[in-house]
């Protein structure tokens, strides 16, 4: 396991892709936490610091898109993954606009998530 101190936010409705990221990521030597929803993400943004979000787009209540919106609200420099199977030129135009640095279609292939958090990571 790789040594890390970045610290990353996995934000899903989904629990089984939920454990899936933090799996992966933990064994890349991130530390993780977790949210099933964006209000929960906007909460833990507010209480604990991040160096990156990976959220996944459709969701009730707070959707990805309005996550990120927030999220840049609070701290400019955050960066965003923003996941989503439903992926459109349209979507992926939005999620640059609010501020995404990588968007990213399910199904997810496991390196293309790990270089798409070290390029993030980097930013």
């Amino acid at each position: 396991m790789l040594e890390s101190h970045e610290k990353i936010l996995v934000v899903d409705d989904e629990e089984r892709v939920r454990i899936l990221f933090k799996r992966i990521l933990l064994k890349e030597g991130y530390e993780v936490d977790c949210a099933a929803s964006g209000s929960e993400a906007i909460d833990k943004l507010a209480k604990d610091s991040f160096d990156l979000v990976v959220t996944d787009l459709k969701m009730e209540g707070i959707d990805g898109l309005d996550l990120i919106k927030k999220g840049k609200t609070m701290n400019q420099a955050l960066p965003f993954i923003l996941i989503s199977g439903y992926g459109t030129a349209q979507t992926a135009v939005s999620a640059a606009k609010e501020g995404a640095d990588v968007y990213l279609m399910k199904p997810i292939d496991i390196t293309d998530l790990k270089l798409a958090v070290k390029k993030a990571l980097r930013k």
